[in-house]
């Protein structure tokens, strides 16, 4: 131990960055012992270190007395499992305090808030959530929530929908889906204090630490999705299994929609055919991620396709193509080279499950299937 280290061997902080800095040696082995390839191993490190960038803003670059909405994904950073024809921001906040959030509707597909609440070491869990079609909308679009532990008056109200929050509430989640980014305005929403925060108090030892402590240990939730929702797909790929919100985890879902999550594992000369009748929601779509649940290249591949975009059989039916290669037919998703991955079917407004049918076939061979 030098000098300057032993000098703050008692400080929280610096306890609490060990243990980011050790969590990040143990992820770096999970990513060496779980990649089986070196294109894994490569995209599993840069994983880990897009999921470090996230976590720093998530819990270090916060303010609960005077917060702000910050985008989980940017225009290369997809990771956690997000859906990629959608848009996240996240702000965190202090269940203790009130705070108003004023927004306008836009014409985006759809439109969600979600309360997790949980601070510390505690699990994360969901205390609330508020679709679009709970929101008093006014006819310009706007809207206006109030989120507090106990009801405001009514002057304090005004035209806002309250929510109500527990006072271990630690931040919200929005989601925006879209069936085609390019043709809808997303919404737009700021929030505030409904009391005047006061000046900023210096970083004490024991705040710091816990924001660190807390950011070592959601990034190793992040980086081992793989090891902690549904692994047993890993080794049962090629089809899907129905998935509830709850199995996925209260935290990272919303009880309006329905997963059918599967695996993939193909040789490059092969495909995974999969034949659906989806049924009639506003929005659905099937996305490909990698095995660290990484979106794929979205800016220029295609590894995700909504209702909007799928082309239909003449039966309604639709049929996608999972392969590394153009097989040359509607609904083909770019698997980029990946041998292995996780394939996600999100269909909003929790319908029944539908059927799927899935077979793999060689590549040369799906232009010719009946």
């Amino acid at each position: 131990m030098t000098d300057a280290t032993e000098r703050w061997a008692r400080s929280a902080t610096l306890e609490a960055w060990n243990l980011v800095r050790t969590m990040l040696d143990n992820l770096t082995t999970v990513v060496l012992e779980d990649a089986e390839t070196q294109l894994e191993m490569i995209e599993g490190l840069r994983v880990l270190a897009r999921v470090t960038a996230l976590c720093s803003e998530l819990m270090v670059d916060s303010d609960p007395e005077l917060p702000w909405f910050f985008g989980m994904t940017t225009l290369d950073r997809y990771v956690a499992g997000p859906n990629p024809d959608g848009v996240y921001h996240l702000c965190t906040i202090d269940g203790t305090r009130r705070y108003r959030i004023v927004g306008h509707r836009g014409t985006v597909t759809y439109l969600g808030f979600q309360i997790l609440a949980g601070t510390g070491m505690q699990p994360r869990r969901m205390a609330g959530h508020v679709s679009d079609r709970d929101l008093a909308i006014a006819p310009d679009g706007s809207f206006s929530l109030v989120l507090a532990e106990k009801e405001p008056d009514a002057s304090e109200l005004g035209d806002a929908t309250w929510v109500r929050i527990p006072d271990d509430a630690s931040a919200i989640v929005v989601r925006q889906y879209s069936t085609d980014l390019d043709a809808e305005s997303l919404a737009t929403y700021e929030i505030a204090p409904l009391e005047t925060p006061g000046v900023r108090p210096v970083p004490t030892d024991e705040a710091i630490a816990a924001q660190l402590t807390a950011m070592a240990w959601t990034i190793a939730k992040l980086t081992t999705m793989h090891r902690t929702i549904m692994p047993e797909l890993l080794g049962d790929p090629n089809r899907f299994v129905t998935a509830e919100a709850s199995a996925i985890g209260s935290s990272d879902s919303t009880p309006d929609n329905l997963y059918m999550i599967g695996t993939f594992r193909l040789r490059p000369d092969e495909a995974v055919v999969v034949d659906v009748t989806p049924p009639d929601t506003r929005f659905w779509n099937l996305t490909i991620s990698n095995i660290w649940h990484e979106c794929i290249d979205v800016r220029r591949r295609r590894s995700s396709v909504t209702n909007t975009a799928a082309v239909r059989r003449p039966d309604g039916t639709v049929r996608f193509v999972l392969a590394a290669a153009d097989p040359g037919v509607p609904n083909w998703l770019d698997t980029a080279a990946r041998h292995r991955g996780f394939m996600i079917f999100r269909w909003l407004d929790n319908p029944s499950a539908p059927s799927v049918s899935t077979r793999v076939v060689a590549v040369a061979d799906v232009a010719g299937l009946p």
